[in-house]
């Protein structure tokens, strides 16, 4: 298997645009279960030297977080605690102490897997990707990024950060699991509220990960009925079933979630 290891970003994007068919290694998390399917993976790029996408810078209106930042950098950023409650509530059930301090924040992103535990929690943030190739930099929505199961609309690039506007919320996460840590989630739900109204996304509840539109509309219309919200959920999620959880499980748990987050914000 053909291995390069880029010392600076520049040498990334030279790497990215000769090999777009290549995986990206950092944290090695995910790419270590590729690795036991050696004809999924054609060849590597080490990115981990990147050291200049490895950062949490903040301003009044909005906190960028380098793609390379680990759930640990997350975690122990007094920034982060401080203004993103929510994302640190779900980086504390993310895996165990010894993953966290190798994945990134970027990895988890890119790998597009529907259980990613961070994906559904940056969606209702309204985050921001910023993606770097050979010709330049763009910025998209995360919601963007995806085209269906562990795929991703990424062309010759790489994500470099990932910017979240800060404004006052309401927030909600919980993640349903055999066991706290060491977990892939069963379903996880992420709520927001804001003076915009309700922002809502899981995992484990659709091949990507998506924002509930549907359920959204619906709550910021004012009818919080269960018969609706069912109604509206159908809509928004198709969950599949499998050995870890059946389809009927995740439907009725992502109900009862959404029921719970609405019983716990306060009215503004």
């Amino acid at each position: 298997m053909t291995y390069h290891r880029a010392e600076h970003l520049d040498d990334a994007m030279m790497l990215i645009h000769k090999h777009p068919d290549f995986v990206l290694l950092c944290g090695s998390t995910d790419v270590a279960v590729q690795l036991k399917k050696p004809k999924t993976v054609n060849g590597l790029i080490d990115i981990s030297a990147l050291t200049e996408l490895q950062s949490i810078k903040i301003t009044s209106e909005r906190m960028h977080i380098g793609a390379l930042t680990t759930i640990t950098d997350i975690l122990e950023s007094v920034a982060v605690r401080t203004h993103l409650p929510l994302l640190i509530a779900a980086a504390e059930v993310f895996a165990s102490h010894q993953i966290r301090n190798l994945a990134t924040l970027g990895g988890n992103i890119a790998n597009a897997s529907p259980a990613a535990d961070l994906t559904a929690v940056l969606l209702v943030l309204n985050a921001t990707l910023t993606l770097g190739s050979r010709e330049g930099q763009r910025e998209i929505d995360l919601e963007e990024l995806f085209c269906g199961y562990k795929c991703t609309k990424l062309d010759h690039e790489m994500i470099l950060g990932i910017t979240i506007p800060l404004q006052e919320h309401q927030w909600y996460y919980r993640k349903a699991g055999a066991r706290e840590r060491l977990n892939i989630a069963k379903v996880s739900l992420a709520v927001v509220k804001n003076n915009k109204g309700y922002s809502i996304s899981g995992a484990s509840l659709n091949p990507y990960a998506v924002r509930f539109r549907h359920v959204e509309n619906l709550l910021n219309s004012g009818d919080v009925s269960d018969e609706k919200i069912r109604e509206a959920l159908e809509q928004d999620i198709a969950p599949s079933g499998s050995l870890r959880s059946t389809k009927a499980y995740r439907m009725r748990v992502a109900f009862n979630m959404i029921k719970e987050a609405l019983s716990g914000f306060t009215s503004s």
